[in-house]
């Protein structure tokens, strides 16, 4: 009989283990925010100073920024991509223009706010 309880427990754990991932959203990539899918990496000054010398886009949403801060991306109506980060508990959004070239393996990012302009190349 113990053993039974025993087997019927590990059993309900291992179902709510397994069902606990269920819940999570993903969201799915429209075909222009596909392109940021990558490690993108510049060798310009300015760029690593303000962004990092390395720029990761997730297929999951989410973008790095060479480590120093991370938060999610998106691109509205394909005139801005619109990056959201999340410091010390503050939300804040950052507005670029983008532009690809060399059949989308250049990325020059335009800042909003400031106008610096910055260009990585897709490793």
């Amino acid at each position: 009989m113990k053993k039974q309880l025993l087997l019927i427990g590990l059993a309900s754990i291992l179902v709510s283990v397994v069902l606990s991932g269920c819940n999570q959203v993903q969201r799915t990539l429209t075909p222009e925010e596909s392109k940021f899918v990558g490690i993108w990496v510049t060798d310009e000054e300015t760029a690593q100073q303000d962004l990092g010398e390395q720029v990761t886009f997730f297929s999951n949403g989410t973008v790095t920024f060479h480590s120093h801060f991370s938060g999610t991306y998106q691109v509205d109506e394909g005139n801005y991509l619109i990056v959201q980060i999340t410091a010390d508990g503050i939300q804040t959004q950052h507005l670029f223009d983008y532009e690809f070239s060399e059949n989308n393996t250049t990325l020059r990012l335009l800042y909003q706010n400031t106008g610096g302009l910055y260009l990585y190349t897709k490793e």
